[in-house]
């Protein structure tokens, strides 16, 4: 899960109108029905359903299962099952107008389904079941500059005492000592101050003082 927030993202643009997803400055996503006519061919009905989503607050951006609140803007996608839509807007975004108007008291019916699968999950921890992305944009997530999160590229040098066996032949000339490569990622490639990170495989050499 993630959150991303182009205001304070300088190289993500803040504004995306991708051609097959309607501009919300045209259509009144304020509006129940309006939304739920967003969902025709939701992917997941069986796992969260296009009425529940609507009745949220949420509509389609029509990329796999990501939604928009209508009224905070905030994102929600990968749903899972069990997840109730007022339950994860309050959650995820407690300050949204429509979850302080609309959602609160709803929930604060004992008899709303809603508030019973909150009290079962006020444990949970936040971000646990959907990834959030609290921003204003509509649309592709790979425009916005998301990247995959993976695994290290050397997993051998994944711990600092594996990194620190690598400078056995580090000269105690050179300018950085091993502990503080080795605490700082890096293991030594065994030519000259040439170090690497175990983790994204970039390299560093040619330390000044």
């Amino acid at each position: 899960p993630f959150v991303l927030n182009p205001s304070t993202s300088g190289d993500i643009p803040s504004i995306v109108s991708p051609s097959n997803v309607p501009s919300s400055s045209f259509i009144d996503y304020r509006n129940e029905t309006v939304r739920l006519a967003s969902f025709e061919n939701w992917p997941v009905p069986n796992i969260v359903t296009p009425e529940s989503l609507a009745r949220a607050g949420f509509y389609s951006l029509r990329d796999g299962d990501n939604t928009k609140c209508a009224f905070c803007k905030g994102v929600v996608r990968a749903w899972e099952p069990g997840d109730v839509p007022d339950v994860e807007h309050k959650r995820h975004f407690p300050s949204c107008p429509f979850v302080i108007t609309t959602i609160n008291p709803r929930l604060e019916n004992s008899q709303d389904p809603a508030r019973l699968s909150q009290d079962r999950t006020s444990n949970k921890a936040p971000f646990q079941n959907v990834n959030i992305i609290n921003n204003d944009v509509d649309g592709n997530l790979d425009e916005l500059g998301v990247q995959k999160h993976n695994g290290p590229k050397r997993g051998d040098y994944g711990t600092v005492e594996s990194r620190l066996r690598s400078f056995i032949s580090w000269s105690p000339n050179l300018i950085q000592t091993p502990d503080l490569l080795a605490q700082a990622g890096f293991y030594y490639e065994g030519i000259g101050d040439q170090v690497r990170c175990f983790h994204c495989d970039g390299g560093l050499r040619h330390w000044d003082p």
